[in-house]
């Protein structure tokens, strides 16, 4: 249970953040679009179950949480706009839990439980020739891969400001709570921009990347996958 028990400490972390609490929309801010454009995944169609080799975390023979092998999901888009010059990519879950001591009659989170966001993934500046990503390209040692964009802080950082590589940026899988009663949906996300690069703070995260592309998006989509570390979830 090490591995539940470090989980553990960073959905604390980020349900004790007042930004995560109160103040950030639990959807992405609306952006103008003209027109459309797709995204897809070789590993899982929209709202199949995300194969626990692209999670941080992965269900154990005895039912604990044991650490996976956090691969990045093979991505492709199509039908960008013309004029687009850049794309940013993300992976939002806006299921986490906002009260870990909160437990129903059987030692679960509720399903009906206020929930908020985690961020898994944020990476601007992909160039506008790249339409695709392999699975496992940007995994691990390869999160800093050149070609790809910027490497950003995600919601694993636990506030902090890991170097580029490490866990904490670039793209960390699924790792949901194993004692929560709710499936959580992953938004995997490409917006494709008419600005060739965002100018970024050091250290960016989903907030300034979301802020800065404002104004400047022509096009969005969003690929959706479930995932669960809850053994009686995953049993139905």
């Amino acid at each position: 249970m090490v591995l539940a028990s470090q989980c553990s400490r960073l959905w604390s972390w980020a349900e004790s953040d007042d930004i995560n609490r109160g103040r950030r929309p639990l959807r992405a801010a609306p952006h103008v679009e003209k027109h459309p454009v797709k995204i897809t995944s070789d590993n899982f169609k929209q709202g199949d179950f995300i194969p626990e080799a692209l999670a941080w975390g992965r269900i154990g023979e005895d039912g604990s949480t044991v650490r996976s092998t956090n691969l990045n999901p093979q991505l492709s888009w199509t039908d960008a706009p013309e004029g687009t010059a850049s794309f940013v990519l993300a992976c939002l879950d806006d299921d986490v839990p906002t009260d870990l001591a909160e437990r129903d009659a059987s030692g679960e989170i509720p399903v009906s439980q206020p929930r908020r966001r985690f961020v898994h993934w944020v990476q601007p500046n992909c160039p506008a020739d790249v339409t695709s990503i392999a699975e496992g390209a940007l995994a691990e040692e390869r999160k800093t891969t050149p070609g790809f964009g910027a490497v950003c802080i995600n919601d694993y950082s636990r506030g902090g400001t890991p170097a580029p590589g490490e866990t904490g940026t670039g793209y960390d899988g699924p790792c949901p709570p194993f004692f929560d009663a709710r499936w959580h949906y992953y938004r995997f996300m490409v917006f494709a921009l008419d600005a060739p690069r965002l100018e970024l703070p050091e250290n960016a995260t989903w907030q300034d990347v979301d802020a800065a592309m404002k104004g400047h998006v022509l096009a969005s989509a969003e690929l959706v996958g479930r995932y669960t570390l809850n053994p009686r979830l995953a049993a139905l």
